[in-house]
């Protein structure tokens, strides 16, 4: 568990909050999210150690809950060290959400303890986790009485039934016969050794969780595409690394046509082809502008969530072995996005410099333009103070005064800025409003108001996942700006500035563009 010095929220974090108002954020919290930032603040709050809201008869175990949540980020590591902890194991839910990661990521922890989860949680969902280690422990006489007593609790996973069965039988071979695949099934499939058939559709795959994807990408005799599809989602959402990621991607079947023209195949491809063009046309490049080119492509046409995730770090990797000049001065405002988005600043710093350079150099155009799209993402990166910079000049470049959409962009990144900590001139506020936004999924008044109350006592805990509960399963790149700076000021308000300027930089990272 986290304390204060190791980056948790402190004892009293949950101070005076309502148990029934935690439990239902908790609850309403998505079960990963695209957002890198998103899902390390969470991390925290559920690893943070302190004092547990005061709780009614009926309510869940705190820990074992919290236990649930971080087993549906796929933090296997963290959740492995929560599940050692006294009465972490003794809530269903915590307990079945653990077994199942253990299973997925293949450690099979839970097989040590799955005996006595079955003789206090009899659901089928146990059983299911239970026929997992029983293939994994080599003992499958018990297989068919398993499934029989699935039946009988209403289980039905077709997929995961037909894979059993293969266990219990002993069956060689290919695996066939079954297009549906579920998380348990993946589990089952890892236990074997076994690899999914080609005929799984790859929307199965990417309807899978996260865990789950992973655990799909490392199976042996599996195909190519149903690798990388899951490979590449399980990537996006925090439970695969780069090291993991970069084979899937050199493994794919691109065509050497596409590799020589990757930079103009890239907007007529999506997803994780596209990502596999660019990644493989990158390393096996060699002249340093024409690299360059391709990673100005790469971080032009990827989200910033993609960018702060795995798949950004992969090209930061290549970006290191290019050194900032004139030469790649066009790569600049690219190489800094991508290195601010990656928490990278060392390495940000002499590229926004040569962006700097060429736009006073230039004194207009294209280069110009693209360093002052860099300045919001700039002052949150820590690269430039905002009052060092020309804000006015900035307010010109992204045509503030141009039309009602364009002074909304405008009005929200100064709003976003503002939330995360950065003192903006009231006077740059003034000159992008009044405007209308555009109409979005704003929260019910309660839980809005509950938010900006929650500030003022201040409650860290609640702060926090009310905040992240506003930013849904979108993350704040997706998230409509308003709701995003309501979030991050609340975040800001209860000393917790480093996350919301990680999680405004995603969001300004949409709104500035490439």
């Amino acid at each position: 568990m986290l304390d204060a010095g190791q980056g948790g929220l402190g004892q009293a974090l949950w101070a005076d909050s309502p148990r029934g108002l935690v439990d239902r954020a908790l609850a309403s919290l998505p079960q990963s999210s695209p957002s890198p930032a998103v899902r390390a603040l969470l991390g925290r709050v559920l690893m943070s150690s302190g004092t547990a809201p005061q709780a009614g008869k009926d309510a869940r175990n705190f820990l074992g809950l919290r236990l649930e949540r971080l087993a549906l980020l796929g933090d296997g590591k963290h959740a492995d060290a929560m599940a050692t902890l006294p009465t972490a194991l003794d809530d269903a839910g915590g307990a079945e959400a653990w077994a199942r990661l253990s299973l997925l990521t293949g450690d099979g922890a839970a097989c040590d303890q799955m005996a006595d989860l079955q003789k206090r949680f009899s659901d089928g969902e146990i059983q299911m986790l239970g026929v997992v280690c029983q293939v994994r422990g080599g003992s499958t006489d018990n297989i068919m009485f398993s499934l029989d007593i699935m039946r009988e609790q209403g289980v039905k996973d077709d997929g995961f039934s037909r894979l059993a069965e293969v266990a219990a039988g002993g069956q060689k071979g290919a695996l066939k016969g079954f297009t549906a695949v579920s998380a348990e099934a993946v589990a089952l499939a890892r236990a074997m050794n076994r690899g999914l058939p080609a005929e799984v559709p790859s929307a199965q795959i990417l309807a899978l969780n996260p865990a789950a994807a992973a655990a799909v990408a490392d199976l042996p005799d599996t195909a190519a595409a149903l690798k990388l599809a899951a490979g590449d989602r399980a990537a996006s959402y925090g439970t695969l690394p780069p090291a993991a990621l970069a084979p899937l991607y050199k493994a794919a079947k691109v065509s050497p046509n596409d590799l020589k023209n990757a930079v103009g195949v890239a907007d007529k491809r999506q997803g994780a082809d596209q990502r596999a063009i660019l990644y493989q046309a990158l390393t096996g490049e060699t002249i340093p502008s024409l690299k360059g080119a391709i990673l100005a492509k790469a971080v032009d046409v990827s989200d910033p969530a993609l960018l702060a995730g795995a798949w950004g770090d992969l090209l930061a990797q290549e970006l290191e072995g290019l050194a900032p000049g004139p030469a790649l001065k066009d790569l600049a405002p690219a190489a800094t996005r991508l290195l601010l988005l990656q928490n990278r600043r060392d390495l940000a710093q002499p590229w926004f410099e040569l962006a700097r350079q060429s736009a006073q150099d230039a004194k207009e155009g294209k280069p110009l333009q693209a360093y002052l799209r860099l300045v919001p993402l700039a002052v949150l990166g820590g690269l430039l103070p905002s009052d060092g910079a020309n804000w006015a000049q900035w307010l010109d470049a992204v045509k503030a005064d141009a039309d009602a959409p364009s002074r909304l962009r405008a009005a929200s990144i100064l709003a976003l800025l503002t939330a995360a900590g950065e003192k903006v001139d009231p006077l740059l506020l003034a000159r992008t409003a009044p405007v209308v936004e555009a109409p979005g999924v704003i929260p019910d008044a309660a839980s809005w108001l509950r938010l900006d109350q929650s500030v003022t006592v201040p409650r860290r805990g609640e702060v926090a996942v009310l905040a992240l509960a506003e930013l849904a399963d979108a993350g704040p790149a997706a998230t409509t700006p308003t709701v995003t700076a309501h979030a991050l000021s609340a975040l800001t308000g209860v000393g917790l500035k480093d996350d919301a300027r990680r999680l405004a930089l995603e969001a300004v990272a949409v709104l500035a563009g490439p």
